[in-house]
């Protein structure tokens, strides 16, 4: 009968009223005494909850104000995986306003990790999280700022979405539940690889699905396209096939409801998806253009045009003419890295989906979060619920398709994980009886253990020296423009750090970063840069930098 009472009461996203009879059992004094107050708690908390917009604004500023007030302790981070410092270039481009750069008279000796050098010199990744950071980098000095703004940003849009999907409190609730599980400190703000602005994206796109399913509005089909545009321009394949699904499910939705199909494509959804999709398509093309010189050629696409051994998606057949590469660490990177991972794939699916999930399900659950949502699925049979959980499945089947096995490539889908957390956690009070509400508060404080972790693996790994920086640190305070010859050894850790990595304006920079390429070749450079001081770098075993006979 209480399960009833909540799947009815949920239809319509109201609180359930317990009966009579789930009250009988009598429970501690101190039980007694901690489900009042927790009640009590929960109750203020719900008449908060009804100011929808000042919620919103509150998810998106906490993230943001907490991991600010303790800078002093983890500081700003430091780049050091490949694919943060491509973001980097990115926003070094953005911030001077420029969409990409010339390519460079000597890019052979700088070419490097997940960065095109011809026809233009740019990042290949979609130009989303590039300009977070340039508006950061720009605006506060610092390109981690943008990072910053991005995870409050998800915050706030995944409070908004969670809204459209259950009850205000249960919103408030999965937000502070996401962000204690995905983590202030965790890497989506503690680094610069992204996944928080694919997540807000998703998060307004997810939003307006179940707003849209009852009526057509101006202002959530606007803010459902502007999901729809971040997603495009952070994780585009998988936003893609996510959003077929999302599209399937708004049309069950409504046909189920008895709603005209034709209402979606009334002029409230049609003009802000015309406009402001229109105007983000024609940018999006001539950024293309701008960097590739064609409008339907995404850099990403000329990247592995120019470098990839193998296809990025495992049911492609393998490249039959491999490019050839004049660095041996970027032929080791797609020999001994890319490829063993694509005849694995293609020769064990099983296994690969499996590996997805390993990585996959720690980020985005814990223990505790992870049986809500199994307890969610098994109990209830809300429509609302398994139409989360199919666009959800959609999302992780496309992700299987790729290479590699990312959390922020599952980013755009983050709010599902979170309104089947909260289902489950609706069930939970219901279940629960007189100590429900008590219950369903230490449930939505506990992620926050998981965010203290953090904080001290954040400290920790804050002190560790950054090698790279120390050398930079060391040159730039030498005075004069500098020029770096990087020599690896043949034991070189390919997934370590990479040393050579410029601005977007690499004349113009006190350091240039180079491969050494032999004494010919890199004769060619030192012409080029006749007044630099030349070095040589040798990383292994521990980086030691001489200077370089010209």
């Amino acid at each position: 009968m209480e399960l009833q009472r909540w799947q009815l009461a949920e239809m319509t996203q109201a609180e359930p009223v317990l009966s009579p009879a789930a009250n009988l059992a009598r429970p501690a004094r101190w039980q007694v005494a901690a489900a009042a107050r927790a009640s009590a708690l929960l109750q203020m908390l719900n008449r908060a909850a009804r100011h929808k917009a000042l919620v919103c604004i509150s998810m998106a500023a906490l993230p943001m104000i907490i991991r600010l007030a303790v800078l002093h302790y983890v500081p700003i981070p430091q780049p050091s995986v490949h694919d943060e410092f491509s973001y980097i270039l990115a926003a070094d481009t953005f911030r001077s306003g420029r969409l990409t750069n010339p390519p460079h008279p000597m890019w052979e000796h700088f070419e490097t990790f997940h960065e095109l050098m011809q026809p233009t010199y740019q990042s290949k990744y979609p130009p989303a999280q590039g300009m977070f950071l340039a508006l950061g980098w720009k605006v506060f000095g610092n390109p981690w700022y943008g990072v910053c703004i991005s995870f409050g940003l998800m915050c706030g849009c995944l409070c908004w979405m969670l809204q459209g999907w259950m009850p205000p409190v249960y919103a408030m609730l999965g937000t502070l539940v996401a962000m204690g599980q995905i983590g202030i400190f965790g890497y989506w703000m503690d680094s610069y690889w992204g996944g928080a602005v694919a997540a807000a994206g998703g998060a307004l796109a997810l939003g307006a699905l179940p707003r849209l399913a009852h009526r057509a509005s101006t202002a959530v089909s606007a803010l459902g396209t502007v999901g729809v545009a971040l997603l495009a321009n952070s994780r585009p394949y998988e936003g893609l096939m996510m959003l077929i699904a999302a599209a399937v499910a708004l049309l069950w939705w409504r046909r189920r409801m008895g709603r005209r199909l034709t209402e979606l494509f009334s002029w409230r959804n049609l003009v802000p998806f015309l406009l402001i999709g229109g105007c983000v398509a024609t940018w999006m093309a001539y950024y293309n253009y701008r960097v590739t010189g064609k409008p339907w050629k995404l850099p990403y696409m000329a990247y592995e045009d120019t470098y990839a051994m193998v296809p990025q998606w495992v049911i492609l057949p393998p490249i039959k003419h491999p490019p050839h590469f004049r660095h041996e660490v970027l032929k080791q990177f797609w020999t001994e890295e890319e490829a063993p991972q694509y005849i694995g794939a293609r020769h064990n699916p099983f296994r690969a989906a499996v590996k997805s999930l390993h990585d996959a399900l720690p980020f985005f659950f814990s223990t505790l979060s992870f049986a809500l949502v199994a307890a969610a699925l098994l109990i209830s049979q809300s429509p609302k619920l398994w139409l989360a959980a199919g666009i959800g499945a959609m999302l992780w089947l496309a992700s299987l398709l790729e290479l590699w096995y990312f959390p922020h490539y599952l980013a755009g889908g983050t709010g599902l994980v979170f309104v089947i957390a909260m289902f489950g956690m609706r069930l939970l009070r219901v279940t629960s009886r007189r100590v429900g509400a008590l219950i369903l508060l230490l449930v939505a404080a506990t992620p926050f253990l998981h965010g203290l972790s953090q904080i001290v693996a954040a400290h920790d790994g804050a002190g560790r020296p950054k090698p790279r920086l120390a050398v930079t640190r060391s040159l730039l305070a030498t005075g004069g423009r500098h020029l770096v010859f990087v020599r690896y050894s043949r034991d070189h850790d390919i997934y370590g750090l990479e040393w050579v990595f410029n601005a977007a304006n690499i004349d113009s920079s006190p350091i240039v970063w180079a491969r050494d390429m032999g004494v010919e070749k890199n004769k060619e450079l030192l012409s080029y840069y006749p007044d630099r001081k030349a070095w040589l770098l040798k990383p292994e075993p521990t980086p030691t930098l001489t200077l370089y006979a010209r």
